[in-house]
């Protein structure tokens, strides 16, 4: 009888076990919101926003990320004057690609020039909050 209870005590202990190793990689694998999302510029000039974490090691990893693309286009004003360029900058979802990323980016400390705290009210949040809106 002693046996019996040892192995259903057991067997709970691994059913617990196996579903909290489950939702614990789960929860690592969601952006900690819980701070200011920043901005992060590299050395080649691109800049992508998000959650930073690791900051303090080689790699800083990033998640929820957006960048700027910007689209140039020459409009003539008439067939003789070319107007000057003009250019529409969009955000973009990292994940929307061709090559199909994820959404998380781990960045070598390296390539990275600074790391900037954004403001809650900052243009590009509120463009992230419509984005979230539409969704």
């Amino acid at each position: 009888m002693n046996n019996k209870l040892y192995g259903t005590v057991f067997g709970l202990i691994v059913v617990v076990a196996v579903f909290w190793s489950g939702y614990a990689s789960w929860q690592s694998r969601k952006p900690d919101t819980s701070g200011p999302r920043q901005a992060v510029f590299l050395a080649d000039g691109q800049v992508y926003f998000g959650y930073a974490s690791d900051l303090h090691n080689q790699v800083v990893v990033l998640k929820d990320i957006y960048y700027l693309r910007s689209q140039s286009s020459l409009i003539p004003a008439d067939s003789k004057t070319p107007a000057p360029s003009e250019a529409t900058v969009d955000l973009i979802k990292l994940g929307d690609e061709i090559y199909g990323p994820t959404d998380t980016m781990r960045i070598n400390r390296d390539r990275i020039n600074h790391i900037e705290d954004m403001k809650d009210d900052s243009q590009i949040n509120q463009k992230i909050s419509d984005y979230l809106n539409k969704k």
